[in-house]
């Protein structure tokens, strides 16, 4: 009889566990402050803590910004057991944002350290305390095999890194952000980046795509010991990183795709601190790269990179100092990709993965105040004439748009501008929509006749675009599959002559019923191979 009760109590959690995922989403709007207001503190913490019994019931719950607000933040936002879902409500005025803040005790804690999956949406955090002071990686993502997402978001002034990922299997995506002045100038260490990966094993995913992040003094990319499944980094912007450690560390990435990125003076110390930097390198090939992967692991002895259209460079007045200033340490001997990064992507495709073109951005200030910092820091290395921070003497933000007569307008794939395409809103909203700009071939993989480009938008709700390229006449399949090898859909199976094509999927079954979220495999085939990318349903 015990056996009977304990099977219907499971189906009934059963049941209530099926209830509560698919109920209606909620929306929690919370409201903040504006300029001249009283200043009020833990809007977000406490409206959070207060939704808690509704939370029994049902998980599904966003809780929403307003517009032109302003959020104080002092306490620790711990998700332990829901979703964090954290946006901006809809519309077209300044997003919200969130400042953290010490505590009545003159401490500082974490912002958000979550468990489950995190999404930030339209929102942006600045980690400048009022006396000065940094946090120092306000965000954590502690959700093992969890997806973190950020979409559309602005994130400054944090000493360590805009995101720390503190546990094995996440799936992080940076889509269309803004990640700047990170680290601490006068300090310098090796803190100051985008992407922390921390005290894990394994990542699963990581998508860097149409963002612009700048001013930091470490990497953009920290990868220490994570192996990781797979990785792209497509229409990036990449401006003035100190690079204490380098700047892009694959470490032990399985599958990497960099793709139409501009890097922008990325090393500007030039070699003079290799001793320091190879203390966090893994990789057996020691000498200074501004891309790097560990070729030589026992857990790792082979992978799969591909490169193309990506403009590396230093500016001029950068070289020349460091050509002309003691050690002679040359930055202009920094190679943009160690020996690993050319062994895998191949001797036939390296000529089309990276170029070299000095460009001016409309905001070119920066830059400037970074030289001079540099200056005058190699021989005054204890001063504290500059300030301890970017933000005191950078721009806040970044305008990224550069001459449309320049190469790197036209050199991306299908002919669109290298880095953040958001610096081009028409062009953006056109390459969203898979219209090639020009008649290029595209580089082939191998002698397949085909190219498979990324889908978009990847992670997807609704549906998503799958483009890719014919270049020899051939029947072609492109076919979905899940995670266990099972086929879902078949989106084309036709005989095709040379051109782009594009087809989309509605995250559906052949059977027309919705998938259920999480990774597929897209599987384009053809009739001397195939190529297999990835794409994620939320």
């Amino acid at each position: 009889m015990r056996t009977i009760y304990r099977k219907l109590f499971l189906l009934g959690a059963f049941f209530l566990t099926i209830q509560i995922a698919g109920a209606q989403q909620r929306v929690v709007t919370i409201e903040g402050i504006t300029p001249g207001q009283p200043l009020v503190y833990d809007q977000i913490f406490n409206a959070i803590n207060a939704d808690a019994p509704n939370r029994l019931t049902n998980k599904n719950v966003v809780y929403q910004l307003k517009r032109g607000q302003v959020y104080l933040q002092t306490s620790t936002i711990n998700s332990a057991d829901y979703d964090l879902y954290i946006r901006a409500e809809a519309g077209t005025g300044t997003i919200p944002i969130i400042f953290h803040t010490l505590n009545s005790a003159g401490a500082s804690a974490a912002m958000i350290t979550a468990r489950q999956n995190l999404i930030l949406e339209n929102i942006e955090i600045d980690g400048k305390h009022s006396n000065g002071t940094l946090g120092n990686r306000i965000l954590n993502m502690y959700g093992k095999n969890y997806r973190c997402t950020f979409r559309g978001c602005k994130i400054s002034n944090d000493r360590g890194g805009a995101l720390a990922v503190q546990v094995d299997g996440v799936k992080l995506y940076y889509i269309d952000c803004i990640i700047g002045n990170m680290g601490h100038q006068i300090s310098l260490g090796g803190n100051g980046r985008a992407v922390d990966l921390r005290n894990t094993g394994t990542v699963d995913t990581v998508v860097i795509q149409n963002c612009t992040m700048y001013n930091m003094t470490d990497r953009v990319f920290r990868n220490m010991a994570p192996i990781i499944g797979y990785l792209k980094m497509d229409h990036n912007t990449i401006v003035n990183i100190q690079g204490y450690h380098g700047c892009i560390q694959l470490g032990k990435t399985k599958t990497a795709i960099i793709t139409n990125n501009i890097f922008a003076n990325p090393l500007t110390h030039g070699d003079r601190f290799t001793a320091r930097w190879r203390t966090e390198q893994m990789q057996p090939d020691k000498a200074f790269a501004v891309i790097t992967h560990d070729s030589l692991s026992s857990k790792l002895t082979t992978a799969s990179v591909v490169m193309r259209n990506n403009n590396i460079y230093h500016e001029k007045k950068f070289v020349d100092f460091f050509n002309l200033t003691p050690p002679n340490d040359s930055i202009g001997d920094v190679r943009p990709v160690n020996n690993a990064i050319i062994k895998f992507v191949g001797p036939t495709a390296m000529p089309q993965a990276y170029f070299a073109e000095e460009l001016t951005f409309k905001n070119a200030s920066s830059g400037q105040m970074l030289y001079n910092y540099l200056t005058y820091w190699v021989t005054h290395p204890k001063a504290s004439v500059f300030p301890n921070n970017f933000s005191e003497i950078y721009p806040y933000e970044w305008d990224v748009t550069y001459s449309t007569t320049s190469k790197s307008y036209k050199a991306g794939d299908n002919g669109y501008p290298v880095g953040d395409l958001n610096a081009w809103p028409a062009l953006k909203a056109q390459w969203a929509q898979g219209i090639v700009q020009k008649s290029a071939q595209l580089a082939v993989q191998g002698d397949l006749g085909f190219q498979i480009e990324p889908s978009y938008p990847n992670p997807f709700d609704n549906q998503t675009e799958i483009s890719y390229s014919v270049t020899k006449a051939q029947r072609m399949e492109v076919s979905i599959y899940n995670i266990i090898g099972q086929r879902v859909r078949t989106l084309a199976s036709n005989f095709q002559e040379e051109g782009h094509y594009r087809v989309t999927w509605d995250g559906t079954d052949y059977t027309g019923k919705n998938s259920i979220k999480g990774l597929y495999l897209v599987n384009l085939s053809g009739f001397s191979g195939k190529l297999v990318s990835k794409v994620f349903k939320n």
